[in-house]
């Protein structure tokens, strides 16, 4: 918490009130004589005061100076009060000597009063208050604001008790340090010559040449951490119904023979031998740059209808929710991508996928980053150019599709739809098992509904008003950042 000049003031003049008002400058104890006293039996039977205390806040008509203020300033007061009704005041190194009984502290024959409850003592005159907690004290995690806000408002007076909260609220978010996440930061426009769409800032896109036509393809990634991504490829082929067919074909072509088989002939088959189709790719120069993404051990996790695209024609189409690895690192997302047959029972016949796309992150995050990921494909609009030059390439099943950037919408609608009716309970179980691994919990701030994670026991010792715990329904709602507290 940064310190403004004006309480950097305040705990001088306090310091100064302190030392004149409350007893006035003193001799250290090596000079001076103990005063008088009191009756140490009577104190022991008491519920005294007796023991060390250490200055928490000090307020000077109105103004708070905290704990953490006092710290970053370096400023430290302690009072030890002894038994036998003497004691000392420890302020920044110099001691003073000082008596006090059930009620009052006395300094250079100045006495004021003091009262004890709930393990804080605070000492006060007529317009300076100090707070002291023993060392160690349970109470000294609250915010001193907060605190003192509650006890020395009137009863009663409801405005006064609204600023209290307000002022509680403030000391405890000058206690946090706020990292919103990746997926909460606005998009940026990126062009080129074949299309353009909204992409996170400091992402990377890759794509194919404009020549690639109907078998054009984008990767949209984060280049910290890859498996955080967009990839989207309009037609991809061939792929071989057995090897028979593959050999055919690669006497025509060496690269029919680097193209994988298909033998699970659906959406899910095709992701099941991604890293053969990203090999294919790769050992060409049209895809050489665009770094396609190695989806290993597909893992479906929920399955859903797929009536967009060329699903009328797809051969057991749907769009996927699935857990898999990339390159070491644990991700999760939704796939879809259409099959269909062509010139099968020739000898020569083959598959063609359609519209595949991947949206994905790495594990437990992916909920948080869905809806920046889906706007990202939603934004997705290839240019007049370059969709009259693929058109002009494509057979005439592709062609009845409409628009190629109307294919890009439609699949981000139908990801959002499924997404939207995914199985709730599993997501919950997964965010809660996550919070657990990480060291977090989840509050919602009533005001603004948002949702943030935040380090956990923060709810052991909070009680204003402002935030509260979710409820386990709100789990499966995104996060807007994660907070650190002190």
């Amino acid at each position: 918490m940064r310190l403004r000049d004006e309480k950097k003031a305040g705990a001088l003049l306090l310091a100064a009130l302190l030392l004149t008002g409350c007893g006035g400058a003193a001799d250290t104890a090596s000079n001076v004589e103990m005063g008088t006293a009191a009756d140490a039996a009577t104190i022991a039977a008491a519920d005294t005061a007796a023991g060390t205390w250490e200055l928490v806040s000090m307020t000077y008509n109105g103004m708070t100076v905290g704990k953490e203020d006092l710290e970053e300033m370096g400023t430290a007061m302690t009072l030890e009060l002894l038994e036998d009704g003497t004691g000392t005041m420890d302020y920044d190194g110099t001691v003073y000597d000082l008596t006090w009984d059930d009620s009052s502290i006395t300094m250079e024959d100045v006495a004021d009063s003091y009262t004890l409850e709930d393990g804080v003592l605070m000492l006060a005159n007529a317009d300076t208050e100090m707070v002291f907690e023993r060392p160690g004290s349970v109470a000294a995690v609250t915010a001193p604001d907060e605190e003192e806000g509650e006890e020395t408002l009137p009863d009663g007076e409801e405005g006064q008790a609204a600023a209290a909260d307000s002022k509680t609220e403030t000391a405890v978010e000058d206690n946090w340090t706020v990292v919103p996440l990746a997926s909460a930061q606005e998009l940026v426009p990126y062009s080129c010559t074949e299309f353009s769409m909204n992409i996170p800032e400091g992402w990377n896109v890759r794509s194919s040449a404009m020549y690639t036509g109907m078998f054009h393809a984008i990767h949209v990634f984060d280049p910290e951490n890859p498996v955080n991504q967009i990839f989207f490829m309009l037609k991809m082929e061939p792929l071989f119904s057995d090897e028979n067919s593959r050999a055919m074909m690669a006497l025509s072509s060496d690269l029919f023979g680097k193209c994988p088989i298909l033998t699970n002939v659906s959406t899910q088959g095709v992701f099941e031998i991604f890293p053969q189709f990203a090999d294919a790719m790769n050992a060409t120069a049209d895809y050489a740059d665009i770094q396609t993404p190695y989806i290993a051990d597909f893992s479906v996790t929920e399955s859903f209808e797929s009536t967009q695209g060329m699903s009328s024609v797809a051969i057991s189409p749907s769009i996927l929710r699935a857990d898999f690895t990339q390159d070491g690192t644990a991700g999760e997302g939704m796939f879809t991508a259409d099959v269909v047959p062509f010139a099968m029972g020739t000898g020569m016949g083959y598959y063609s996928v359609y519209n595949l796309t991947v949206l994905s992150a790495e594990k437990g995050t992916f909920q948080d980053w869905q809806p920046t990921l889906n706007k990202v494909l939603s934004s997705l609009n290839y240019t007049p150019e370059f969709q009259s030059f693929a058109m002009s390439q494509s057979n005439q099943a592709a062609s009845t599709s409409q628009s190629l950037s109307q294919s890009a919408s439609e699949m981000s609608d139908s990801i959002m739809s499924s997404w939207e009716n995914r199985n709730r309970s599993q997501d919950i179980m997964s965010q809660k098992q996550s919070d657990a691994t990480l060291g977090y919990e989840r509050i919602v701030d009533t005001e603004t509904g948002n949702i943030y994670k935040i380090d956990n026991g923060f709810t052991d010792w909070y009680d204003g008003s402002r935030y509260k715990s979710i409820t386990d329904d709100q789990y499966t709602d995104s996060v807007e950042a994660v907070i650190h507290w002190k």
